[in-house]
């Protein structure tokens, strides 16, 4: 029997129409992930028309958990790839699903190897936005990973089963030749380790949850302090911050120090 490492978690921001959640759930039992999580479904949740076409996946729509945020819902996920039919104009790290899915691999590798519990280093998770729109910046600045599939460029859009189908295959397939094929299953396994995000000794990485709460509370004392001075484009700037210090990879121990120098700084404000 071959031992995959554990499945990422998948999370439907904002889904639209029970049918769509229960293709996706389908999907995901195609590929042996379980844990399916939903922000804000549009219709609320449990949905009547996702059971039928889950089919064999029904189990995970029975199981699935709904939360009011994003941040919430990723609250112990430290790697969090986004989906998305299109590029974007944002300073995040980009990959096609076959590269994020070594990318997952490679930090559940990390994670597994650091001294500190390992169920306090944090899961991996895949981010998938409505049906009709996608995921918008906001959203994707919370992933550390834009994912994009090399599809017809004049139609690059699929539904959302075939986007989650997509990404689960290709961390399936990444997962099923590691664990027969070793580390050669990777041309080369340092190229590998350097996809990860780093993993300090002792210190597990902040969850999207953790870095979420930082990034409100950074943003709320920047803005008593005056920092955002064109209205109009505050938006933008926090987008970058955001964006800055998930390209950081804090652990949870950078994070917490960072808590302090708030602390300091906003009380000798006061």
């Amino acid at each position: 029997m071959t031992i995959l490492p554990t499945a990422p978690i998948v999370i439907l921001a904002r889904p639209q129409m029970g049918e769509n959640i229960g293709s996706a759930a389908r999907a995901m039992m195609n590929c042996g992930l379980s844990d399916l999580r939903l922000v804000a479904p549009r219709d609320g949740w449990p949905n009547p028309a996702a059971l039928p076409m889950a089919a064999g996946g029904s189990e995970i729509i029975e199981n699935a958990r709904v939360y009011d945020n994003l941040a919430d819902a990723a609250f112990d996920v430290s790697l969090m790839v986004a989906a998305s039919a299109r590029r974007r104009d944002l300073p995040i790290k980009s990959a096609d699903p076959r590269a994020a899915a070594m990318m997952m691999l490679a930090h559940e590798r990390q994670s597994m190897a650091s001294p500190a519990d390992a169920a306090s280093s944090g899961r991996v998770a895949m981010l998938f936005g409505p049906e009709a729109s996608g995921l918008d910046n906001d959203e994707v600045v919370l992933a550390d990973i834009l994912v994009t599939a090399p599809l017809n460029p004049s139609y690059p859009s699929l539904n959302l089963a075939q986007a989650v189908l997509l990404m689960a295959w290709e961390w399936r397939m990444a997962a099923y030749l590691a664990s027969q094929q070793g580390d050669a299953a990777a041309s080369d396994q340092s190229d590998l380790d350097q996809l990860a995000k780093p993993v300090m000794p002792d210190a597990p990485p902040a969850s999207i949850k953790e870095r979420d709460f930082l990034f409100q509370r950074l943003e709320a004392a920047l803005d008593d302090g005056g920092f955002f001075t064109a209205p109009d484009m505050s938006h933008v700037v926090k987008r970058n911050l955001r964006a800055f210090f998930t390209r950081a990879a804090p652990s949870a121990q950078e994070i917490s120090t960072l808590h302090g120098v708030i602390q300091a700084l906003t009380r000798k404000r006061d």
